[in-house]
């Protein structure tokens, strides 16, 4: 019976342990997590601490169910420590217990996710300063969360928005700090500001283009923040750092496997590494841009679960291919959805690719239906081509599924010309008989015309 092994035990190595199993069940799959839990929502982590779900309600199944219901055994509480691809061993520690163990395998998979990039600025090691990677972050930030009133956020990006909001809805007092001069750097500034009214309209205080020099404390708890703008220390209870990641390929390295210019772990479109007999997925490894055909990171749920698919057709011996991805994110921030796919005008221009942009503002649906709302639209096209490579979209109506369209004409290959045809669905409930995705493909139109 073959083993297969799985290093990390959420949304890239259980969907590959998964598929493995599903399509070869006589393979003996072992999944190995260090922590406590597998198969939970991190995404959900917002709405548990926002008091919406409770942390279970994010677990989709624990060690003892994922594998009475799929036949896959996992280990949590297990950290690897030296994988040995000479002798197809890995080598392991019971965080619990700190017993040693060894685990054989013919196929292996690292799906080891990301640690935090912390800011190099004195101050991160108080008590009471928090990343949030995992269920357990989120577990200790809450507890924190209990007896205070003043929380800090450093980095607007996803994960700051959303923890902003969470917070005010719990009665914090929330202050934003971002180094670059608009929120979510994804996005073009003229759609970012969209974001920042609404959050300054929930009463969240923004700082921008601001360089936080220190994290104040007293009697190692941290009690406040130092930035270059302020007159003196901003106080503060709780900090959330929110300031990147970086994928988490030590053990890899260590292995003698191959690491990109990224920073993530080299695969190849079957999710294989340069060691023969080891694939990585998820996080941890490169993605291929599908505009820029080149290696990206990626840190979206979405894109670790298909490449972890990948990864265990390929395990179980059935040859497939992953085609890449764009970037497709959609958020919750108050009143406003918030998405974007694709390239923006920044990446773009650091590409060198001559594009051609407009924005539009427009009802998602007919203006005269009472749920009408409004939606911005911005949509990114080669200037020569009129090929679409990026869109972003903002408002309070239904901006999923404008992104969705968006993605799926720019991984199409499609130009706005034809975007401006796309036979959409319409009835007034539901959207306009010209949806706002057109008129913005319209507007960019008439710029390559000129």
């Amino acid at each position: 019976m073959e083993q297969i092994l799985i290093i990390g035990g959420n949304a890239a190595g259980l969907a590959a342990a998964s598929r493995a199993k599903r399509i070869d069940p006589r393979l003996n799959v072992t999944v190995l997590e260090k922590g406590p839990h597998i198969s939970y929502s991190t995404c959900g982590i917002p709405y548990y601490l926002a008091k919406m779900v409770s942390a279970a309600d994010l677990i989709a199944y624990t060690p003892e169910s994922f594998e009475k219901e799929r036949g896959i055994k996992v280990h949590n509480y297990t950290r690897v420590d030296e994988i040995s691809p000479s002798r197809k061993r890995v080598m392991a520690t019971r965080t619990d217990t700190g017993e040693r163990a060894e685990f054989s395998y013919e196929r292996l998979l690292i799906a080891t996710g990301v640690r935090p990039k912390l800011p190099g600025i004195p101050g991160t090691d108080l008590k009471n300063v928090f990343t949030i990677i995992d269920l357990q972050d989120a577990l200790h930030f809450n507890e924190a969360l209990q007896n205070s009133t003043r929380v800090a956020i450093i980095g607007a990006g996803y994960v700051g928005l959303e923890m902003a909001e969470c917070l005010q809805t719990l009665g914090k007092t929330v202050h934003l700090y971002e180094r670059e001069p608009h929120v979510l750097p994804g996005m073009d500034a003229d759609m970012a500001q969209i974001i920042e009214y609404e959050l300054q309209r929930f009463g969240i205080r923004l700082s921008l283009s601001a360089n936080v020099l220190a994290l104040a404390g007293f009697e190692g708890h941290v009690t406040g923040v130092k930035a270059a703008s302020g007159l003196g220390i901003d106080p503060a209870e709780v900090v959330l750092l929110d300031t990147g990641v970086v994928p988490n390929v030590d053990l890899a390295r260590e292995a003698g496997i191959q690491i990109g210019l990224t920073g993530g772990i080299s695969v190849n479109a079957y999710m294989e590494t340069n060691v023969p007999g080891i694939f990585a997925a998820g996080n941890c490894a490169e993605t291929l841009c599908a505009i820029r055909k080149r290696p990206v990171l990626h840190y979206i749920g979405t894109v670790a679960a298909k490449q972890g698919r990948v990864a265990g057709d390929n395990m179980a011996a059935r040859r497939t291919k992953f085609y890449g991805a764009i970037g497709t994110t959609v958020l919750k921030v108050f009143d406003l959805a918030v998405a974007r796919t694709g390239l923006c005008s920044d990446d773009a221009a650091a590409e060198s690719i001559p594009v051609v942009s407009a924005r539009i503002e427009a009802w998602d649906r007919a203006a005269y239906y009472p749920t009408a709302r409004k939606l911005w639209v911005k949509l990114i096209a080669e200037r020569e081509s009129r090929k679409l490579v990026g869109a972003q979209v903002a408002g309070y109506g239904d901006a999923s599924k404008r992104i969705d369209v968006a993605c799926a004409a720019i991984t199409s290959g499609m130009r706005v010309d034809e975007l401006v045809q796309l036979d959409l669905a319409y009835s007034p409930p539901y959207g306009n008989l010209w949806d706002p995705l057109l008129i913005a493909a319209q507007a960019v139109l008439r710029k390559t015309s000129m």
